[in-house]
């Protein structure tokens, strides 16, 4: 029986870290912020080296070999959104205030493990996006937008996110992916009368999706 199994945090750490190479594209200097920590010093930027593009190539994993323009265009906004949520955790009561004045974005549709789900407003991934970009003044630490990267640059990311999964895998060879529905999973006999339980964990909003036709 396929029974779950959920990344450790330290992979959620590293992807992180892959992207904060790729957010110096809008500073143009190397980028780095403290996870958990906002206020002086949570924020560095190395003004003293230019920032350069990562030098990432495809190979023959599993994971690269099923992305395509559109995954990389969702894993991307998917993990954006995840430190939206994050950035505004502090400001939850001003976003509160917002959602009931300002009327934003309807509430939306959204695609979680191939299962088309409403969610609220006060959930919603383009409320969350609006209200950073429109008050900036009082955010603590202002998310930089990794969804307006170029798609080469998406690309790249979602590539170095992939081989954090490999490499996972790797030292893991009783757990495997499904690409259908984006789980991890190891095979286990378990009692019939014990079903094991589904959660939602942080990596699927950027996980590597079901794979879609390759444009030619």
């Amino acid at each position: 029986m396929r029974y779950p199994v959920d990344p450790p945090p330290s992979l959620a750490d590293q992807h992180t870290l892959v992207a904060q190479r790729y957010a110096g594209y809008f500073i143009g200097h190397p980028y780095r912020a403290a996870q958990q920590r906002v206020g002086p010093g949570a924020i560095q930027v190395d003004f003293n080296r230019a920032w350069q593009e990562p030098a990432v190539v495809s190979d023959g994993c599993e994971f690269c070999r099923r992305l395509t323009d559109e995954e990389a265009e969702r894993r991307v906004a998917g993990y954006q959104h995840a430190i939206d949520i994050e950035v505004l955790r502090p400001h939850a009561l001003a976003y509160a205030e917002w959602l009931g004045s300002d009327g934003p974005v309807d509430v939306e549709e959204v695609s979680i493990a191939g299962m088309v789900k409403r969610r609220g407003v006060g959930a919603s991934q383009a409320n969350r996006r609006k209200f950073i970009e429109t008050h900036g003044d009082v955010i603590d630490v202002k998310p930089l937008p990794l969804i307006d990267l170029p798609l080469r640059l998406k690309r790249k990311l979602c590539i170095e996110w992939n081989h954090l999964y490999r490499d996972w895998l790797l030292e893991h060879p009783d757990v495997r992916y499904d690409f259908a529905t984006r789980t991890f999973y190891r095979e286990v006999a378990v009692p019939e009368d014990e079903t094991p339980v589904q959660v939602k964990e942080w990596w699927h909003g950027y996980a590597p999706d079901n794979p879609l036709p390759r444009r030619r």
